[in-house]
């Protein structure tokens, strides 16, 4: 507010000056021009010149006065003075310097024909004047016309100028500091109240967050123009990283960035019925695929206060990581169902073996524990003792649990010490790749009679690789799936959200330099073969993926 009222006033003081100057040179230009023409006028005035011409003092001084009063009355000049050729003075407004000579020396230049505009001082005192000379038919200068007007007036016109200056200073000075208020009150309106110290620390903590989540973040304006966009958003779109997105139009970008402005720039659809005018409306799990990945596009529109739009914010996620996080919660959640079954089994069952020893059937209660623990040791799969990671042999346990209550019976082998570790090897994704693989082979058998349902599972261990073997005896894999089987989307199911599995498993066995193959099962059924090398550095160039008939 300050920086803008001084800026006014610095503005206004300097116009003011310029207009003062401008004034003042033109009231004396003005009030000059004016003196010039009353003097023209009574130079060329018969009645003067024939008076200048008299040799008769008394006569002479007389006509010039008839001549010269109407016109200084209706001119409004301060004072005139005519002279004869020897500049002795014929007339004067003070009647004791009649007959005294003019003492200016530039009076000798307006005789010989020079007309002047003047300021001087005089013995009437400072005044602005114009002289010119009175010639005789013959052309000769036969007397001197002065016409002046006193400073004192043109000063005072000056005042009067200055004042309303002034005046109209003042307004303005006020005007721009009521102005500056309202500006200073609609900026800090604008920003929330932040000062500006505030807003730069916002905008990097801004810029910190945006770098710190997972999700990626872009904004576009009414055009498509980006106006923010943080690193993760440059990885999902699948541009270089570094590359620079700010000013850049969405649809004019390589790759899946035309996809994303066509989504960012479609309509927004309220479906709630519940949502109050007021409320943004929030566009959210729309997907586009990005480089073999399916990227969920959730978007907000920006809007200003009148409702309308501005452009759209739009957060990116990884649809492929939210569906291993999903995975991962179903199979921590399918464990822990299985355990708590157990436990309500086990529970019933140590009830059965205190019955039977308080009602002293001994032998009864010996029979029972070892009928339950040679079970236990026939399900128990052998993963469990030779893994070095306990999560393949906790999701043996749960699937078989599972499979048991579907009626489907599986089968496992696990072979081999497990004594090998490889930096390419992960525990977690193995075991989530079998139970992916699983899954997909219960549901194969699943409309099968439940006499014939059968699932093969085998772990196996080489000095070479780890070879995770899935089998079926379902109905195989229909023509059209085949040769988009690890492509997202790809499904059997009508339902949303499914064909990720598969795709999930390719992507895992990419992740650890592994190679996945499908065989057609003799005998009816399908078998997947998921192969992970021990070292790296021997692994082959045979191509990843396929479908081969055994």
């Amino acid at each position: 507010m300050i920086f803008i009222s001084l800026l006014v006033l610095i503005v206004t003081g300097l116009l003011g000056l310029s207009f003062r100057y401008m004034i003042t040179s033109a009231l004396y230009k003005e009030i000059g021009k004016r003196a010039l023409t009353v003097a023209n006028i009574l130079a060329v005035d018969a009645q003067i010149k024939d008076a200048l011409e008299q040799t008769d003092t008394a006569q002479l001084r007389l006509r010039i006065n008839e001549a010269v009063k109407p016109v200084q009355a209706s001119s409004g000049a301060d004072f005139i003075t005519i002279a004869d050729r020897h500049l002795i003075r014929q007339w004067h407004v003070n009647p004791k310097r009649i007959g005294q000579p003019m003492m200016d020396p530039l009076n000798d230049k307006v005789l010989q024909g020079q007309a002047m505009i003047t300021e001087s001082t005089g013995s009437l005192g400072p005044s602005l004047r114009a002289k010119t000379a009175v010639y005789d038919e013959q052309g000769q200068a036969i007397g001197l016309v002065s016409v002046g007007y006193f400073m004192t007036d043109v000063e005072q016109n000056i005042r009067t100028y200055t004042y309303a200056w002034l005046w109209l200073m003042a307004g303005a000075l006020v005007i721009g500091i009521l102005g500056s208020l309202l500006i200073a009150k609609r900026v800090r309106l604008e920003l929330h109240g932040l000062e500006p110290v505030e807003i730069g620390r916002l905008y990097h903590e801004k810029q910190a967050i945006l770098e710190s989540i997972g999700e990626g973040i872009i904004a576009v304006n009414g055009s498509g123009q980006v106006t923010l966009a943080n690193p993760q958003a440059v990885r999902l779109l699948g541009l270089p990283l570094g590359t620079a997105l700010y000013g850049s139009e969405l649809r004019h970008l390589p790759g899946a960035a035309g996809k994303l402005a066509n989504v960012l720039g479609a309509d927004f659809i309220v479906n709630s019925e519940n949502m109050k005018p007021d409320q943004e409306p929030i566009a959210s799990n729309e997907e586009i695929e990005v480089q073999q990945r399916v990227v969920v596009v959730s978007r907000v529109p920006i809007k200003d206060r009148s409702g309308r739009r501005m452009g759209t914010v739009a957060s990116l996620r990884d649809k492929t990581e939210l569906l291993r996080m999903a995975r991962q919660l179903t199979e921590a959640k399918d464990y822990a169902e299985v355990l708590r079954s157990q436990t309500h089994e086990y529970t019933n069952r140590l009830y059965l073996i205190s019955g039977l020893i308080q009602l002293e059937c001994y032998n009864e209660a010996v029979d029972f524990i070892t009928q339950e623990s040679e079970q236990y040791r026939m399900q128990r799969p052998g993963a469990s003792t030779s893994l070095p990671d306990s999560m393949i042999a906790s999701l043996l346990i749960g699937k078989k649990k599972q499979a048991l209550s579907k009626g489907i019976v599986l089968h496992s082998t696990i072979s081999g010490t497990f004594s090998a570790f490889s930096p390419a090897l992960d525990w977690p994704l193995l075991a989530a790749m079998a139970g992916n693989l699983l899954d997909n082979a219960m549901e194969a058998v699943a409309l099968l009679p439940i006499s014939t349902r059968q699932v093969w599972f085998k772990l196996e261990e080489t000095a070479e690789a780890i070879t995770i073997e899935v089998a079926d005896n379902g109905t195989g894999i229909a023509e059209d799936i085949r040769e988009k089987l690890f492509v997202k989307g790809a499904s059997t199911k009508t339902e949303a959200g499914h064909g990720y599995g598969l795709a999930l498993v390719y992507e895992y066995a990419e992740q650890m330099d592994g190679s996945i193959q499908v065989y057609e099962r003799t005998g009816g059924g399908t078998i997947f073969e998921i192969r992970i090398p021990l070292n790296r550095s021997g692994m082959s160039d045979d191509a990843k993926g396929g479908y081969v008939h055994e």
